[in-house]
């Protein structure tokens, strides 16, 4: 029993392909194409999809049924590590369980990889699978970069990537999930959250599967320029159980680089999406700020760029726009002029790396002290 009533307490009804997760304030929905038998799983995976709404309502969370006294304890560590990089969304809570007791699963075999389309996990399927003349599990997710309600683009993106699916996926299952819309209500976007639902998806699998694999967004430096980051080196590891754990691929290879290798395959460059453009999706527009990184990308790697978008053109200026506040586009931008000095093609790109290499300008001293009072009234209107 769940000794403390202002909890937030999670119960799981199972019904076939349909997983619904309750709690008196929201409820999760998991629709699962591929699978309809979960008895004998354990209820771990309830516990990764509601640990950062818990946080950030300031609400110990109390899981009915069975989880992994792993899970518990490493979901202890996320705590403290999400509450050190964003206090002001984060708290700290304690996590307990009906049952605290590790599942015992005597038919997992492999992996079941992460697989959304993008150039990421496009480059790991075709270097950990295809290369090696092997397949693979996968799984996609219908409720992140295609809206739950989406189907219409979400099944062209099926369409689109079927050639390569065909070639390196065995078993492919879909999810379709609210669960973003429902820690977006709760202040949690999906810079910090994707990587709880994502994992949280996986563990729907692990009685099947010894592992989960994902591909990994940029290298271990480029990390640290974007933390904090829903998916890392640091945090991945910790979305485990004795039985069940998080591979991540690739962390040492950057984007450019794997778009580099993609250029020379074409059936992956038919089948990549990454476009930003929800509208366009799952085609490459060739406009919006991710195919303009993208381009750039290949210019700085291959010195050419692939026909696969539909505007193909290119000139510096479609960089502009890249927002060097933002912690994800500069990272890419960092990625994209670290390729180009490298390759010697740094030349091709005087205007972003004026943009990166400019010292801020200092504040004077009566302007700090007005954004130090705009804060602090900021927080007295917020208690």
């Amino acid at each position: 029993m769940d000794s403390n009533p202002t909890a937030l307490t999670i119960s799981t009804v199972f019904n076939q392909g349909h997983i619904k997760l309750q709690a008196d304030c929201f409820e999760i929905d998991f629709k699962v194409q591929g699978r309809e038998d979960f008895t004998g799983i354990s209820n771990t995976f309830a516990l990764w999809i509601c640990l950062p709404i818990a946080m950030s309502m300031n609400r110990d969370l109390h899981i009915l049924g069975q989880v992994s006294p792993t899970a518990l304890a490493n979901a202890k560590k996320l705590i403290e590590i999400w509450f050190s990089w964003r206090p002001g969304l984060f708290h700290f809570i304690n996590v307990t369980a009906e049952q605290v007791l590790e599942s015992t699963y005597t038919r997992q075999e492999g992996e079941l990889m992460l697989y959304s389309g993008g150039a990421d996990s496009t480059y790991a399927l075709l270097a950990h699978y295809v290369q090696r003349g092997i397949k693979v599990a996968a799984l996609t997710i219908q409720g992140m970069d295609y809206d739950a309600e989406d189907a219409v683009r979400f099944n062209a993106l099926l369409a689109k990537t079927r050639p390569l699916r065909d070639l390196a996926i065995n078993e492919h299952y879909t999810i379709t999930s609210n669960a973003a819309e429902v820690m977006a209500r709760h202040g949690i976007h999906g810079d910090c959250g994707h990587g709880f639902q994502l994992f949280s998806s996986l563990f729907l699998f692990e009685d099947r599967y010894r592992s989960g694999s994902i591909a990994a967004d940029c290298t271990r430096q480029i990390e640290m320029l974007i933390s904090p980051w829903g998916t890392s080196s640091l945090t991945n590891p910790l979305f485990a159980s004795s039985q069940f754990h998080i591979n991540t691929l690739d962390l040492d290879l950057g984007r450019p680089e794997k778009l580099a290798a993609l250029s020379g395959n074409e059936m992956a460059l038919r089948c990549v999406s990454f476009c930003k453009n929800r509208e366009i999706r799952p085609e490459n527009c060739g406009v919006c700020s991710k195919c303009s990184r993208s381009k750039a990308m290949f210019l700085a790697e291959t010195g050419k760029i692939p026909d696969m978008f539909l505007d193909n053109s290119f000139s510096e200026d479609m960089l502009l726009d890249i927002d060097l506040s933002n912690r994800g586009e500069r990272g890419s931008a960092m990625d994209l002029l670290s390729s180009a000095a490298r390759n010697g093609r740094l030349s091709l790109f005087p205007k972003l790396t004026a943009r990166l290499c400019a010292k801020p300008t200092r504040k004077s001293w009566l302007a700090r002290q007005k954004a130090r009072w705009a804060k602090r009234l900021k927080k007295l209107n917020k208690g």
